[in-house]
């Protein structure tokens, strides 16, 4: 998953808000359970983490590498990175709510 970093993306300082990192690897994770099944798995987050080792510029383009750690019954985790190009610019790791349909 990728997202170009536009000038909606940015804070004051002209770097990318957290917000926009967390969000995007938010999303990359989750939908790495949610697409791990067919019919897909509904989640919804319990917990996120993310760590900003570097910022994010404006033009840049940013790939999530995420992955399933772990799926349960219940509760999925994940991890991964958010990198342009080689360089991460933050880790995260998140677990999710599994809603299995009955």
């Amino acid at each position: 998953m990728g997202l170009r970093m536009l000038d909606q993306h940015m804070n004051y300082r002209d770097m990318a808000h957290g917000g926009v990192l967390s969000t995007f690897a938010d999303v990359a994770m989750s939908w790495q359970v949610h697409a791990s099944e067919d019919p897909p798995l509904p989640v919804s987050t319990i917990t996120l983490a993310v760590n900003f080792l570097a910022p994010a510029r404006l033009g840049d383009w940013l790939v999530a590498d995420m992955r399933i750690d772990r799926l349960g019954k219940r509760v999925a985790y994940c991890s991964g990175h958010i990198l342009r190009g080689e360089e991460v610019l933050a880790t995260a790791t998140a677990s999710f709510a599994v809603i299995r349909r009955i």
